[in-house]
């Protein structure tokens, strides 16, 4: 039988039913006892990943609420039997393999170090060459994100001109993950226009997500520039991107004398430096307010708070005060 013919589940039997209640594009194909399951929320470890290495673990029926990710069903509708056989493979048992290890990185929720590990240890050509394969072969767009995830923290430079060639024709829901190969593999003043060009096009309303989502990886200080361009209103994605973006204590106090909502986004920047204070992606970059005049620091926030005596301007004035030597380089 062909692959077409062969159950995407168990990789066994014939496929007996098209299933496409998670994704009319990239159906289910599956034999008559792997729908049975799927549709309860009961399939075997392996079943489910075998599916999630070809679709990804974000689809509705695969997602976390019902399987873990060994593939352990959490809430099944149906008695799972599970022998040893039937167990998903773990890392260790992929690792060797560059097409099983792409398949395993496809299926998690997310890269985790050790896979990132595992795939830098794998002869870069090769993994190029298998990721690229993928994403032709693919209209799942899960599945395109992460093979670029692949790209931007695994294979970089080498990629470039395949990098290039993608912003041609990319589907906005990709936006994010191309950029950040984009990021790991372009020159940052070619990539970042790129990124620019793309995000002109955006809605108003969804700009401050898609550019945080979009910039974030180049770390780069003319990003700051662009945001003083295009803030029109506060939103706590431009004081995300702002500290990641290597922001001066100079741009910064700028920023709070022009008003809002700069001054605003510039005093949520601040606390954004703070560790627990957002979420993963800015944490994990460490920021700080650099190139700061510490003596000046007390002087330009009390001022500011005098002129923008809100509580929330108040509350975050005191927080930067108190972790100032957290905050400012």
């Amino acid at each position: 039988m062909s692959n077409q013919s062969i159950c995407e589940a168990c990789r066994i039997r014939a496929v007996d039913v098209i299933e496409t209640t998670d994704d009319p594009v990239q159906p289910y194909r599956l034999c008559a006892s792997c729908h049975e399951r799927l549709m309860a929320y009961a399939l075997r470890p392996i079943e489910w990943y075998n599916l999630a290495s070809m679709h990804g673990s974000f689809k509705p029926m695969l997602h976390d609420d019902f399987y873990e990710e060994d593939g352990t069903a959490c809430q099944p509708e149906l008695d799972v039997l599970v022998t040893k056989q039937d167990e998903a493979p773990t890392l260790k048992e992929v690792r060797h393999d560059v097409e099983a290890l792409l398949s395993f990185a496809v299926s998690r929720w997310y890269i985790e170090d050790d896979v990132t590990d595992s795939l830098k240890r794998h002869d870069p050509s090769l993994l190029f060459d298998a990721v690229k394969t993928r994403y032709v072969a693919t209209q799942n767009i899960d599945v395109k994100a992460r093979l670029l995830e692949v790209v931007a923290d695994v294979i970089a430079t080498p990629a470039a001109d395949w990098v290039r060639s993608l912003w041609h024709d990319v589907d906005n829901e990709l936006v994010d993950s191309l950029a950040a190969a984009t990021a790991s593999s372009l020159p940052t003043e070619e990539g970042l226009q790129r990124v620019y060009d793309k995000l002109d096009e955006i809605e108003p309303k969804e700009l401050p997500s898609a550019a945080f989502l979009s910039l974030y990886r180049f770390r780069s200080p003319d990003v700051l520039d662009w945001i003083e361009s295009n803030c029109d209103a506060f939103d706590s994605n431009w004081a995300r991107l702002v500290a990641v973006s290597m922001p001066t204590w100079h741009q910064m106090n700028a920023w709070l004398e022009r008003g809002r909502p700069l001054s605003l986004v510039a005093l949520e920047a601040m606390v954004n430096c703070l560790e627990g204070y957002d979420g993963l992606y800015v944490e994990s970059q460490s920021p700080h307010i650099l190139q700061t005049r510490h003596d000046e620091v007390e002087l330009v926030l009390t001022a500011y708070e005098q002129s923008d005596s809100v509580h929330r301007v108040r509350r975050q004035v005191a927080t930067i005060l108190q972790h100032k030597d957290e905050i400012f380089m």
